[in-house]
């Protein structure tokens, strides 16, 4: 497949005739004592998957993936397994999306913290990336729609109030016909409807979801994720300026600063938080074809680095790979080291994770050149 042009172009009609392309993941091509090995490198960054008996019955996994705005949303069917994410892999990769799964067949366990969850065929799942899990698969197919947090702030925050869990409220049928529906608009879909999918996914979400969600009450722990939701929100609006630490934040939410130290230790700290953020949202920027007339430098500068080697280093550590290795893959659509078995992926060659990175550009407000924030 030749390389994508690094700029963008006009889209003519023959654009918009064409379907909107999935990433494909498929084990079907490998030997079966390749499959499993292969399943956990597209997925690795994400979560670990293990199967009762490796050398049993042949492994089967499909996935496909489309990009919807700023959000992801994913068509998936494989046999049965166990994923693991623990929770040191949640603090590491810094993914904060909300994902809503409708199950179509099979059953899904998911041990949350303290809680169990469990879906069934035509069933709905709420979770969040930012937390561990252990989930338990039978043989199963479903759909995921991913929403990173500042997408859609006011979506997000409701879901916050929502909590993880299979939601079983009035409309959680009407979503997951919706869901149903919206995968066959993206199988069938082209350029030009993209952005009313995306605003009918906005509108479905608010009207299914959040219409009858009541107040809840204040307690220790409703107060916390009100808290964190100002937090995040404050750390993407100013992830530009080299002089954001935690006394800026604090400041700026209206908190001491040990109070934020106590909020966020769960979440590995602030500056981890900081700086996990901005090497995410930096990923995005690198990945992007359209990007590739700036030079690192000043992309780096965009989230907050001004030190091109130090950005490297922290890139680097974060990911395994360098930051010009990050934008020559996805500039030539080839895998990046370790990203998985070469050959398995389909349309842009990015592993699992690297989409889920990519959405995190749709989130964050990363427009506007390398100009350095004023602190307020």
């Amino acid at each position: 497949m030749a390389p994508p042009t690094p700029h963008r172009r006009s889209i003519d009609a023959a654009d918009r005739a064409r379907p909107t392309a999935p990433s494909v993941f498929t084990t079907t091509p490998l030997p079966h004592s390749q499959r499993l090995e292969a399943w956990n490198a597209h997925f690795r960054s994400l979560n670990a998957i293990a199967v009762a008996d490796p050398a049993g019955s042949p492994l089967t996994v499909h996935n496909e993936t489309w990009l919807l705005g700023g959000m992801l949303f994913s068509a998936n069917a494989m046999t049965a397994a166990r994923f693991t994410r623990d929770r040191r892999q949640a603090l590491r990769d810094g993914l904060d999306h909300w994902v809503i799964r409708l199950m179509r067949q099979g059953r899904n366990q998911m041990r949350i913290g303290e809680g169990c969850h469990s879906a069934g065929p035509g069933e709905l799942l709420l979770f969040r990336l930012d937390q561990g899990w252990i989930g338990d698969w039978t043989d199963a197919e479903w759909v995921s729609l991913c929403v990173p947090r500042d997408t859609f702030p006011e979506i997000t925050a409701g879901l916050a109030a929502l909590g993880p869990g299979r939601l079983a409220g009035p409309g959680a049928p009407l979503l997951a016909d919706y869901m149903l529906m919206l995968e066959r608009h993206l199988r069938q879909g082209t350029p030009d409807r993209m952005p009313a999918l995306i605003e009918a996914t906005r509108a479905m979400l608010s009207a299914c979801l959040l219409r009858n969600v009541a107040p809840r009450a204040v307690t220790e722990e409703t107060l916390g994720i009100a808290q964190l939701e100002r937090v995040r929100r404050v750390v993407r609006q100013h992830i530009a300026s080299p002089t954001l630490d935690a006394e800026r934040v604090a400041r700026m939410v209206g908190m001491s600063r040990s109070a934020l130290y106590r909020l966020m230790q769960p979440h590995g700290g602030v500056a981890h938080y900081i700086q996990s953020l901005r090497l995410r949202v930096g990923h995005a920027l690198l990945s992007d074809p359209a990007l590739a007339g700036l030079s690192i430098a000043a992309l780096a500068e965009r989230v907050g680095f001004f030190d091109a080697s130090a950005f490297s280093r922290a890139f680097r550590a974060q990911f395994g790979y360098a930051p010009r290795e990050a934008r020559a893959g996805a500039v030539a659509g080839v895998k990046l080291p370790g990203a998985g078995a070469a050959g398995l992926a389909d349309g842009t060659g990015e592993d699992f994770g690297s989409l889920l990175r990519r959405i995190t550009l749709g989130a964050a407000p990363v427009s506007g050149g390398a100009a350095r924030a004023r602190a307020p």
